[in-house]
């Protein structure tokens, strides 16, 4: 097994694949030969399939040249069923592709399989009782992080280079911090949620994991266009994005430990600081603690609690014993709720974007740490303020990238750059100038 070419990132196998070094299919046999061998310790993959590319085909010319990826099971493929990581959806086969897996696919991309996920997307451990806990690549017993678990771990691990999962309060980025890689929550309406599985249609979004910030530039430029068809599309090619050339002040939250950031990460956190001063920028410090993190974390709950009983209301009815306990907990929370609540929460969470508006007069993004502790063990009880530090992107609509941080520790943790509304490509073109200037490079983990 070529553990090296495993390693490299999905733009490296399209420059290989590009000169002919190898080709789509040798590459797909190679991850597929890895997950046989890892995927029944690390359960990243709950479906998958060997690709087979027909003889002279036309994908080598095309942007990804037959790239295989891994897809979050609550997202649309053709061929494979979309559980959710729920019970009650077993067997409910996509009748068509999502939005951006059919633009992928468009430009080459072959989706190898479906990837677990923490039930209905409302959870950030990945302990899922209806098709078993997705672990850590870093270290057997520990979260992945959530929802989008599987999704990282199978580019940590290196079965895939490339996979997709979805945001509500940090799911992507969380799982991206804790298991060592890149992860990107784009703006609102940037990407079309077309073809998945609703955990909050406000706070909802697809987004790309890889092992490099080049990668996500890529994928991102294929995922975002206007879909008509998805309410909350917006066509962001009109808009005036900030160019970090004209602002290069970037906005730090000072006191972290005083927002409940766990000393290593803190102390990890401001020794990565030099690298964006490096870069040119200057560090201006805010008080975070204005905000209302607790108010706000019950609000997007109660959200997407309502939401997922609309989206699921027929199970509820008829498969209700099909729901996890925990899921049942979570879903029955809302029949003690008012509209008015609802209505409530909704504002609350405006509250985000208000408070945004205003740090944004005073720089161009706000980098902070991506998570406010380490993995943890699947018997620990989860931090309650887990999402605070990511919710924050998905409350006020803003798009959001995590890098991995230098780090002598040997479990990952992650740091996130927040842009304006838009700026999505100018953040991942920061990302790529951070990772070429440190030279950071992803190192699988041992699994022997």
């Amino acid at each position: 097994m070529d553990i090296a070419l495993l390693s490299q990132d999905v733009s490296t196998h399209i420059a290989l694949i590009k000169d002919k070094q190898i080709s789509a299919q040798e590459l797909a046999t190679e991850q597929h030969g890895l997950i046989e061998r890892v995927n029944p310790s690390i359960n990243a993959f709950i479906s998958y399939t060997m690709p087979n590319f027909e003889q002279g085909s036309s994908l080598e010319k095309s942007l990804f040249q037959g790239i295989c990826i891994g897809v979050k099971d609550n997202i649309d493929v053709l061929g494979f069923a979309t559980t959710a990581g729920m019970a009650t959806r077993v067997g409910r086969q996509a009748k068509q592709d999502a939005f951006v897996v059919n633009r992928l696919k468009q430009t080459g991309v072959q989706v190898l399989g479906k990837l677990n996920m923490h039930e209905g997307a409302l959870g950030a451990t990945n302990q899922n009782e209806h098709f078993g806990d997705c672990h850590n690549p870093h270290q057997h017993g520990i979260t992945p992080g959530g929802s989008s678990g599987g999704s990282a771990a199978a580019v940590a691990s290196g079965m895939v280079g490339l996979t997709l999962g979805t945001d509500t309060m940090g799911s992507v980025r969380i799982p991206a911090a804790y298991c060592g890689i890149f992860g990107f929550k784009p703006s609102r309406g940037a990407v079309s949620n077309n073809g998945t599985v609703t955990c909050s249609r406000i706070m909802d979004n697809i987004g790309p994991l890889a092992r490099s910030a080049k990668d996500l530039s890529l994928a991102l430029n294929v995922m975002k266009a206007f879909d008509e068809g998805c309410a909350a599309s917006i066509d962001f090619s009109a808009f005036n994005r900030l160019s970090y050339t004209d602002n290069k002040v970037l906005l730090v939250p000072e006191n972290l430990e005083k927002l409940g950031v766990a000393p290593d990460i803190a102390s990890d956190f401001a020794a990565n600081l030099t690298a964006f001063t490096d870069l040119g920028f200057t560090l201006q410090y805010f008080d975070f603690s204005n905000y209302d993190f607790a108010a706000a974390r019950r609000a997007g709950l109660l959200i997407c609690e309502a939401d997922m009983r609309v989206e699921h209301q027929y199970d509820w009815e008829h498969n209700q014993h099909k729901f996890s306990e925990y899921m049942r907990g979570m879903l029955s929370y809302i029949e003690r709720k008012s509209p008015m609540d609802i209505m409530q929460s909704e504002r609350v969470l405006d509250n985000a974007k208000v408070f945004a508006r205003q740090l944004f007069k005073q720089g161009c993004a706000i980098l902070m740490p991506t998570v406010l502790q380490r993995a943890f063990s699947f018997v620990e009880p989860v931090p309650a303020n887990q999402a605070d530090l990511t919710s924050f992107a998905n409350q006020a609509g803003l798009p959001a990238v995590s890098l991995p941080m230098l780090s002598d520790n040997p479990l990952p943790a992650g740091m996130q750059i927040v842009g304006p509304l838009g700026s999505d490509n100018q953040l991942l073109n920061l990302a790529e100038r951070w990772q070429e200037h440190t030279q950071f490079r992803y190192i699988l983990p041992s699994f022997d």
